[in-house]
């Protein structure tokens, strides 16, 4: 140490405080940061995946069409009607209004889940105004499990909003012990 001196108590004791004053900084420093409240919450993605932070009310893009735009491409987010209950190709989305618009998926590319229906949907896409055929609105209750009677009686076409999404998040579901015995 000193040459032939010792050091007394107190130096070594300080020169330990430093010591460890320094190490907890560093280590302080190299921790991540406390992540945000949102971004805890976890997404399912189907298709592309979303910038979820640029998420805007449906009813924003829906009153961009009504003041005259042929069509908006934007990411936004809805509850869902419903969906295909043969593979999730397509689903329904409420505008709050009465109206729904139906969401297909670009290239027929993806699906969303059948048992989403009820969950808020995060979309990117464009949304049109579009006249839906007879033969579409006879598929489209076929595949949402209509009867018969109920199928042939469709005999109009409907223009609806109708989007094109390139991708879907939905909230991730949290199982808890209960519902992973019932499926087990």
């Amino acid at each position: 140490m000193y040459k032939g001196k010792s050091v007394p108590l107190y130096k070594t004791n300080l020169m330990k405080c430093y010591n460890l004053i320094i190490l907890t900084f560093f280590f302080a420093s190299c921790s991540s940061p406390v992540a945000k409240e949102e971004s805890s919450v976890g997404f399912d993605y189907f298709g592309d995946t979303l910038d979820i932070s640029s998420v805007v009310e449906i009813n924003e893009i829906t009153n961009e069409m009504r003041a005259g735009k042929d069509s908006v491409y934007a990411t936004f987010s809805a509850p869902i009607n419903s969906i295909c209950q043969k593979k999730g190709c397509w689903m329904e989305l409420d505008l709050g209004n009465g109206e729904n618009a139906l969401v297909r998926f670009k290239d027929y590319g993806f699906f969303v889940p059948m048992d989403a229906t009820g969950e808020i949907a995060m979309v990117e896409g464009a949304m049109t105004i579009d006249t839906l055929d007879v033969d579409w609105l006879r598929h489209q209750a076929s595949d949402a499990g209509k009867s018969d009677s109920v199928i042939a009686s469709i005999n109009t076409f409907e223009i609806s909003y109708s989007i094109l999404a390139t991708g879907v998040a939905l909230q991730k579901k949290i199982m808890n012990e209960e519902s992973l015995q019932l499926e087990n």
